[in-house]
């Protein structure tokens, strides 16, 4: 029987959840469990404030909670939720696609644990996390519901889902609730075997039982270090999906690499330009405290290269701060 519900979103996806529960029944026959990427600081009073709009009562999920039908468990900060056997889990494992709590380790879960037992659900956001996850879920017989592009804030995740997951439902904001009723409580499947692919990389977020040869087996290794750690980078062609990994457990899709590249690029960038200030005023100092006129010449003629060097990389900075990113 379809008995879970895994819910993902990003930007606008408070407003579609609330909208989304505002119309759910009191008697929903399915655990509901959420991860929307917020701010540490919206997380706190997250459940709090869907709560007025639920007829489900909502809690913040807690590591080894057990799942009950007819409720809704919300990711807290700072940690992975995930689905085990019969209850919650909570893991401080690396950041994926630049999130943690990320939407890609509760639909893998729901996929181990749950397959044709579980609805996944994409509502608005920005860039593209929960498209792997739900493959994931796809292919160990889950149903997976997108909230219409055309319906959303933010079409971009649920696009990037519909994208890699062509089964999955193309559902307006407004039909959502009903569609979920018409699915949970059904009957379904009995969950074939797991791929091993779906399982390793849920180890490797749950921080259990992986290394660097089975993860080595996920993929071919890339030119690309991970912008976190500095690790090499795996590649994993994923269907229509390519994503990288990192032996750390770092995950990112394409568009996530891109972006997290270029915010330490731009780091690197201002750490250099720090460097190099502080670089050329240090020189400077030494040539106006030597007293070799020659020894004080060249440290002159070394600040100003540095110098020279600084308005450069100024030159760089300004012109990439009026660049559109890819």
């Amino acid at each position: 029987m379809v008995d879970t519900v895994v819910v993902g979103g990003s930007a606008g996806g408070f407003n579609a959840l609330r909208a989304l529960l505002s119309e759910l029944p009191a008697d929903f026959p399915a655990a509901m469990v959420v991860c929307l990427h917020q701010p540490v600081q919206a997380h706190l009073r997250f459940a709090e404030s869907l709560a007025s709009h639920s007829r489900m009562p909502i809690e913040t999920a807690e590591d080894g909670r057990a799942i009950d039908p007819g409720k809704v468990y919300i990711a807290g900060p700072d940690r992975h939720l995930m689905i085990g056997a019969d209850h919650l889990h909570l893991r401080r494992g690396a950041h994926e696609n630049n999130f943690r709590p990320a939407i890609d380790p509760l639909f893998r879960s729901a996929a181990v644990y749950r397959g044709p037992r579980a609805v996944g659900v994409i509502l608005s956001g920005l860039m593209d996390d929960g498209a792997a996850g739900a493959r994931a879920l796809s292919r160990t017989g889950g149903q997976i519901v997108v909230q219409s592009p055309e319906t959303t804030e933010f079409p971009d995740m649920p696009q990037a889902t519909l994208d890699a997951v062509p089964s999955a439902r193309d559902v307006a904001l407004g039909d959502l609730a009903a569609t979920l009723v018409d699915l949970v409580g059904a009957s379904c499947a009995d969950q074939g075997k797991v791929p091993w692919d779906i399982g390793m990389e849920l180890k490797i977020t749950s921080l259990e039982g992986s290394d660097m040869e089975s993860e080595r087996k996920l993929g071919t290794l890339s030119p690309f270090n991970c912008p976190h750690c500095n690790g090499v980078l795996w590649e994993i062609e994923d269907g229509p999906l390519t994503r990288f990994r990192c032996h750390t457990g770092h995950a990112y899709s394409i568009q996530a690499l891109n972006d997290a590249q270029e915010e330490a690029l731009d780091a690197g960038l201002f750490n250099a330009l720090r460097a190099h200030r502080g670089r050329a005023e240090l020189v400077r100092k030494i040539a106006r405290s030597t007293r070799n006129k020659t020894s004080r010449k060249t440290l002159e003629a070394r600040a100003e290269r540095i110098r020279e060097d600084t308005e450069l990389l100024e030159r760089i900075i300004t012109r990439r701060s009026g660049a559109p990113r890819a």
